[in-house]
């Protein structure tokens, strides 16, 4: 005799209506436990904002920095050329070449051991200067003087250019 087994794949319906269905309660969160959370998520992302804003600033700083050194070199380079220029221009071609074409200067002729000395700076030639102005009349003294004036000056210019 054969017999037919038992299902169990499918599901008995309850014969009573309520006994077989479950309630889901639904679970509701405390309000403090809410609030807690949602402060927690505030703090949280102002932090992040906070941090985010930090980095943004080092980076600004930092590419300032970098724009600061470019300045630096270029201002080391113009600053080397000016040098340069400056040691051409001191050179004594220089003042020999501005002496005779600008200012109209001739070179003396060649004297050995004869030193040129301002008249200012020597003792003997500020009397000497002070007795020729005495001894002259009244308007060759000021003609006289004015042109020493213009001599020193001339002279105290190119020995200032000389020494340096």
């Amino acid at each position: 005799m054969l017999v037919a087994r038992e299902r169990f794949d499918y599901q008995e319906l309850p014969l009573d209506g309520d006994k077989g269905r479950k309630i889901k309660r639904v679970r509701r969160i405390k309000p403090r436990t809410g609030f807690a959370y949602c402060s927690l998520a505030m703090i949280s992302l102002c932090l992040a904002f906070l941090v985010t804003s930090r980095y943004a600033q080092i980076t600004s700083l930092g590419y300032d920095i970098v724009s600061v050194k470019k300045q630096v070199q270029e201002l080391d380079t113009e600053n080397q050329l000016l040098q340069n220029k400056i040691s051409q221009l001191n050179s004594l071609q220089h003042i020999e070449y501005v002496a005779t074409t600008k200012l109209g200067m001739q070179k003396p002729e060649q004297a050995e051991g004869v030193q040129f000395v301002p008249v200012e700076y020597s003792k003997a030639g500020s009397k000497a200067a002070n007795v020729e102005i005495a001894s002259d009349s009244q308007s060759n003294a000021t003609q006289t003087a004015k042109k020493a004036v213009k001599r020193s000056f001339l002279v105290q210019a190119l020995v200032n250019l000389i020494n340096g």
